[in-house]
């Protein structure tokens, strides 16, 4: 990683700067002790004090991968040197730990970065349920995951649910807690926590509607806990409203949108809709 300290900044403690960054002082410690910084292209193992236009680099330090790899196809929307971007289908869990050998999107994360020589832990900095398919970012160290957690990520979901909305546009706005007895559902419950969802029903065909969702909060089934509070379970959702149905739910995380750290550049990554689910709405007449 390589930035500059702005011809226009007055000079500053190199510690200090990298704090600036959202490095700890315990990784610019680690930074020092494996001679992985440099400032102007001399290893630098001690704080000094930068001036205007210089330039500072790192290599971010290798971490061990405890996961057990699996080999399997891997659909990747996006890669940079600081994060991994993915297409995950519906019917994968996205992660599973240490030994486990259940299909996992995280264990062919882990197969992807062993085959391509990445030096690093997988790291979900989004995680999606496992009928729900779409975007799901890996940060490449536990420091970026770190700072892209604590950074903003704006989620939009495309499904498909019941039933006519009155109001096509709107915000669900209903606290939801853990369902008494189960380990696994949510429901809506005053004394749960805050949770606001945005929607807006872009069509509807024979009793579905196609609807976009964007989430203020992250809570567990938030979507689908809201939707199906609102009288318009997502279809094939057989926790929340429709027991029995075929297949599975039909949510798709369609959209993430953040800021990249280091440079604030605006990064927007997108996930196509898979083909089962547009089977299933351009079907409708």
């Amino acid at each position: 990683m390589e930035l500059f300290l702005a011809p226009s900044s007055l000079p500053q403690r190199l510690k200090s700067f990298l704090r600036d960054q959202g490095l700890s002082g315990t990784y610019w410690k680690k930074l020092k002790a494996a001679g992985a910084l440099q400032v102007n292209g001399e290893i630098i193992q001690r704080d000094l004090l930068l001036q205007p236009g210089d330039r500072v680099a790192w290599t971010f330090l290798p971490e061990p991968c405890t996961l057990e790899p699996e080999e399997a196809p891997l659909s990747i929307l996006e890669e940079t040197e600081l994060y991994l971007a993915v297409d995950k289908p519906a019917g994968l869990v996205t992660h599973n730990a240490g030994k486990e050998r259940t299909p996992a999107l995280s264990r062919r994360v882990a197969w992807y970065f062993q085959t391509h020589h990445i030096s690093s832990a997988v790291h979900p900095v989004s995680r999606l349920d496992r009928e729900t398919s779409g975007v799901v970012l890996f940060a490449k160290n536990a420091c970026l995951h770190h700072m892209l957690s604590r950074n903003r990520l704006e989620k939009t979901y495309l499904a498909l649910t019941l039933g006519h909305w009155e109001q096509p546009a709107g915000i669900l706005d209903w606290p939801i807690g853990r369902r008494p007895g189960s380990i696994v559902e949510r429901q809506v419950d005053p004394d749960g926590q805050p949770a606001r969802t945005r929607y807006q029903v872009l069509g509807e065909k024979e009793g579905l509607s196609l609807v976009r969702f964007q989430l203020e909060t992250g809570r567990t089934h938030q979507i689908r806990v809201h939707a199906a509070a609102a009288g318009h379970p997502l279809l094939g959702d057989t926790l929340y409203g429709t027991p029995g149905a075929p297949g599975r739910h039909y949510l798709h995380a369609w959209k993430v949108a953040f800021r990249e750290p280091f440079t604030g550049r605006p990064v927007e990554i997108t996930a196509p809709l898979p083909p089962d689910f547009r089977k299933v709405w351009y079907n409708k007449q």
